[in-house]
């Protein structure tokens, strides 16, 4: 599987890091379209939750959902392979299908 580090956009008006991208900055007062990428390699885990059943994915196991707070400031839903806990520092990566993991450090 290929996969990169994620990219959260910051906007270059006000400062605002936002997650996913948008073409204008969504601050009042603001409203620029004027934007950098930083990377947002890892951050920490706010919640979790387990998918168990999926209507037409039947056999396909349990789906491993996570919020976690990137070290940019916003926060991203992530898949991970495992249960992962309130807390837990995780890596933060986007594969080919556009698709957030988070993986244990």
């Amino acid at each position: 599987m290929s996969e990169t580090v994620l990219v959260i956009p910051r906007c270059n008006a006000c400062g605002e890091a936002l997650f996913p991208a948008r073409y204008r900055c969504p601050r009042p007062r603001c409203g620029a379209a004027d934007w950098t990428s930083e990377p947002a390699a890892g951050g920490a885990v706010e919640e979790t939750t387990v998918v168990r059943h999926r209507v037409g994915a039947q056999g396909a196991g349990d789906v491993y959902l996570s919020s976690v707070r990137t070290q940019a400031g916003p926060v991203v839903i992530a898949r991970s392979d495992t249960a992962l806990r309130e807390g837990e520092r995780v890596a933060l990566t986007i594969d080919e299908a556009m698709r957030v993991w988070a993986r244990a450090r």
